[in-house]
């Protein structure tokens, strides 16, 4: 799955893949010098924390949407950093061309996960990490999963033909682990990452879902006008710690895997 607009998509979760993309790479022991492989880049959250990690980081992002390569090479501005349009599935690179091979929040979207892992793999240098993260979408992102419960109350039956219950992979982090170990990466390791998404106000947690950049914000954008505003009046009522300045905080969760080439 491919997006085409890199900066609605960056107001809607670009901005929470920054804030996760830290912690990724702590979990992931990037040591200072690696030259690492950013799969599936996005509008480039986790490259831009791997240049800041340390002055002799490099990192080359590849992603299959060429709009969004535009967008992180706007973004990320280091002479460290480099992109190119690509698939995770076939990266044009030799076999140990790189100390690392990480991939932020894409496994679920790549056509042949175990190919693309398969490929992680084969572009890492023998004991180099191999890693990836991805949201807990069963119960650790109530950001979106408040939207769809509100939705199954104004309409129950539009909610139930669009909401992805069965389509989204790997929703588990024994999920993760074993396509890691099915890969043949050695050392496999897992964690969950907790933190927290503050939001301004509602506005700032709503607005962006009705840029439509990705298919669930592009249902509860259509959802929103079908309903004449009921959704997101129904939602605001679900709310809970709002705080007098209208601020409020939801928790986040994402299930990391890590594990080393074999070579």
């Amino acid at each position: 799955m491919t997006y085409s607009n890199p900066g609605a998509y960056n107001r809607f979760m670009g901005r929470w893949s920054a804030r996760l993309a830290p912690l990724f790479l702590r979990f992931s022991q990037i040591h200072e010098s690696a030259n690492v492989l950013d799969v599936g880049s996005g509008t480039g959250s986790l490259s831009q924390a791997i240049v800041g990690l340390a002055s002799e980081t490099n990192v080359t992002g590849v992603d299959p949407a060429p709009s969004f390569v535009t967008f992180a090479r706007d973004a990320v501005s280091s002479s460290r950093a480099q992109f190119r349009a690509g698939s995770a599935e076939n990266l044009e690179y030799a076999d140990g061309t790189f100390d690392a091979a990480l991939a932020l929040l894409v496994v679920q979207d790549f056509n042949d996960p175990a190919r693309a892992v398969s490929e992680m793999k084969r572009v890492t240098q023998r004991n180099g990490m191999v890693a990836t993260c991805m949201w807990d979408f069963k119960q650790g992102l109530p950001m979106i999963s408040m939207m769809w419960q509100a939705a199954e109350m104004v309409a129950p039956g539009s909610s139930a033909r669009h909401r992805p219950h069965t389509s989204v992979r790997y929703t588990s982090v024994l999920d993760l682990e074993a396509l890691w170990k099915n890969g043949g990466l050695k050392d496999v390791a897992t964690e969950a990452i907790e933190l927290p998404m503050p939001f301004r106000s509602f506005e700032d947690y709503w607005e962006p879902f009705l840029e439509g950049s990705t298919p669930t914000s592009a249902f509860a954008a259509t959802l929103e006008e079908e309903t004449n505003g009921m959704l997101s009046r129904v939602l605001r009522e679900t709310i809970r710690g709002i705080q007098p300045d209208g601020s409020f905080v939801l928790p986040a969760r994402a299930w990391a895997v890590r594990g080393a080439s074999p070579g």
